[in-house]
């Protein structure tokens, strides 16, 4: 018996080690560790905040495009990892209550165009998908033919009574959420959005999915309070959970509980938005955000057993969100289990926002510049969850189907130093040699305050000039409108041509339009700033360059 013992237990570990080695791992970068750029990539930090955990990155997409994932939400379908994620390339933000009142009430809420919302709204909801967590495809742009569709904060959820997925989407004042259906992850979906039906969900939401496939809404309502409305509006919000239909497009109001109420919540001092819900080994989890307009603040931690309640204070798990606002929380599938990725919107800040009792309001204008964080929920043993660490990176382990771990990705940075009194340059020696270039280009125009930029888009055209070994040169020009704020491909031809450098320039008078940098591996380029025709080089960096 006792070998029989020893040897089930040789096998048993054989099997962990096993499965252990066969697990294959992604790579997530949420900060860059080294400054490639010097501090000089024109978009210099509230000082205030600064960059407390490293250089914020930007991600692209297999084809080369910047990857758009402000508030992203990920899910695991059919096979595939899945990013669906609010858009902004078509402008700057939507400011909703952070900014002055004058006369106690909310402002009106924006009337787009069909298909545009607005000049400096966000553009729609775009859909990711990879097999390796790395490597991601873009499959849909949802622009729903609907003018008041608050089109940020999607979340996917797939209804076994129905065989759909349904996608939902942000409330504001005056609907309920908004959702869509579709027959796949991938969409297309249906259009126009459909008004949730249900009482008490509004503003900030996730969808909780219990271990019986029974699916659970939290939201934040705007019932509540609102406590300084002749300044700057500090809301505090009640809180519900409701049971959803087995269609997932209604709730059942009889299961509706509020947890917490607006007066519950300002005794203990607290003010909680940005919500992620979930369920994890028998236990329910809410997390939130402090409530601003996208700026760092704590994330405050509630659990429970059922999924309606009653639930205990977790506590604080962090003070200061990792330098961004809790949005979401995204559980995969791995080996070992579910994992819990909290989703975090990864904000940019700088020097004209405003200050509020001593912290910053809410982020820079310029929505597009921003990005999500993840980072793993880790538990305690009695099932509370242990405080954030913020990692500049994180291992990600993959779904059964993965078997090799894909290289890490490349921690592009944003830069925006192409100004009227300002170029940015790029060298190769020797020359590169090719058909057709193919860089990322991008615009913002600055801020003019906490609540405005100086325009929708820059006065003046983006000019590329490439030079070849010949000493011949090339000039191509691109019209501000035909220029995203997010970093999107432009391509010019240079068949039969060396290709020595390239120079951006604009005479541009309200902002600056960007590039993307990577980490300099090619000792051949050079990359830098020309201000008065001196030269200062970034030796860490050079242009990230799709195709040459």
């Amino acid at each position: 018996m006792a070998v029989l013992s020893s040897l089930l237990s040789a096998v048993l570990l054989l099997a962990t080690s096993v499965t252990a080695a066969d697990t294959a791992y992604a790579t997530y970068i949420n900060f860059a560790t080294e400054d490639i750029l010097n501090g000089d990539d024109g978009l210099p930090p509230h000082p205030l905040q600064g960059l407390p955990y490293g250089y914020p990155t930007y991600p692209i997409t297999v084809d080369g495009n910047g990857r758009e994932q402000v508030e992203a939400h990920v899910t695991f379908y059919e096979g595939k990892y899945w990013m669906h994620t609010a858009t902004w390339g078509c402008g700057g933000s939507i400011f909703v209550y952070a900014h002055p009142l004058t006369d106690g009430n909310y402002p009106p809420i924006p009337v787009y165009k069909p298909g545009d919302y607005g000049e400096d709204g966000n553009c729609g909801i775009k859909t990711y998908s990879s097999v390796d967590f790395t490597n991601w495809v873009q499959e849909d742009f949802y622009q729903p033919s609907i003018t008041v569709a608050n089109v940020t904060k999607p979340v996917v959820r797939y209804s076994n009574a129905t065989r759909k997925y349904v996608m939902y989407m942000g409330g504001n004042a005056l609907n309920n959420f908004f959702y869509a259906t579709s027959d796949s992850p991938a969409g297309p979906w249906s259009n126009p959005p459909s008004v949730m039906q249900g009482t008490n969900i509004n503003h900030d939401f996730d969808v909780a999915v219990g271990p019986d496939g029974t699916h659970y809404m939290v939201s934040d309502t705007f019932t509540g309070l609102n406590t300084r409305p002749d300044q700057w509006s500090v809301p505090i919000w009640d809180i519900w959970i409701h049971q959803l239909t087995p269609n997932l497009t209604a709730t059942i109001d009889s299961t509706a509980v509020r947890i917490r109420t607006a007066q519950q919540l300002q005794a203990q001092n607290l003010t909680l938005e940005a919500v992620g819900f979930f369920y994890h080994d028998g236990y329910y989890y809410i997390n939130f955000g402090f409530t601003c307009q996208n700026c760092a603040g704590y994330i405050y931690n509630y659990y429970a057993t059922d999924p309606l309640g009653p639930y205990t204070d977790g506590g604080f798990i962090s003070q200061d969100g990792c330098s961004g606002q809790n949005k979401g929380a995204n559980v995969l599938p791995s080996p070992d289990g579910p994992v819990v990725l909290a989703g975090n919107l990864g904000y940019r800040t700088g020097p004209t926002d405003v200050v509020f009792e001593g912290q910053l309001w809410h982020a820079d204008n310029h929505q597009a510049a921003s990005s999500t964080y993840f980072f793993p929920v880790e538990f305690n043993e009695d099932h509370t969850l242990k405080n954030f660490t913020c990692p500049t990176s994180i291992r990600v382990p993959l779904a059964t189907n993965v078997t090799s771990s894909p290289a890490p990705p490349t921690p592009f940075r944003l830069d925006c130093r192409v100004r009227n009194w300002q170029s940015v340059r790029a060298t190769y020696d020797p020359p590169k040699q090719g058909s057709t270039l193919e860089f990322d280009v991008w615009q913002r125009t600055d801020n003019l305050g906490p609540t405005a930029n100086a325009g929708p888009m820059l006065d003046g055209p983006l000019s590329v000039t490439l030079g070849f070994a010949d000493g011949e040169s090339r000039s191509f020009s691109w019209a501000a409108s035909n220029i995203s704020w997010a970093p999107a491909k432009i391509a010019m031809g240079i068949a039969g041509k060396q290709l020595a450098q390239i120079t951006l320039t604009t005479n541009a008078t309200n902002g600056c339009y960007g590039t993307l940098a990577e980490p300099r591996v090619e000792t051949s380029a050079t990359y830098g700033k020309v201000v008065n025709d001196v030269f200062t080089e970034n030796a860490g960096a050079q242009l990230y360059v799709y195709q040459f």
